[in-house]
């Protein structure tokens, strides 16, 4: 929050995966773009990794545009790594890339 306003959120969700594996997955982060490069983004990611951490979370994974230069930078840099390609992914046709971080 920048006083009254909300600049940025995030969106996730801890579940189990296949019976066997705790598995945070973020589905949507966003930064207003007046706000962006002030690190917002990367602190709510940690922020919600860290809740997923407390919460004995094994792995975390998301989604992102293969095109999306910014965010691949912003997720690899906390430590994702690129897991999957996901061809036409998104209603736009876009391919998508699964990055992956693992926790234990």
């Amino acid at each position: 929050m920048a006083g009254e306003q909300c600049v940025g959120a995030i969106v996730c969700k801890l579940d189990m995966h296949k019976k066997m594996t705790r598995r945070g997955y973020i589905a949507m982060l966003a930064v207003d773009q007046h706000y962006r490069r002030q690190q917002i983004g990367s602190t709510l990611v940690m922020k919600a990794i860290q809740a997923m951490i407390e919460d004995h979370c094994d792995e975390v994974v998301l989604e992102t545009e293969i095109t999306n230069k910014a965010a691949l930078r912003l997720y690899e840099n906390l430590g994702f790594v690129r897991d999957k390609r996901l061809f036409h992914y998104y209603l736009n046709g876009v391919d998508a890339l699964r990055l992956k971080l693992w926790l234990r």
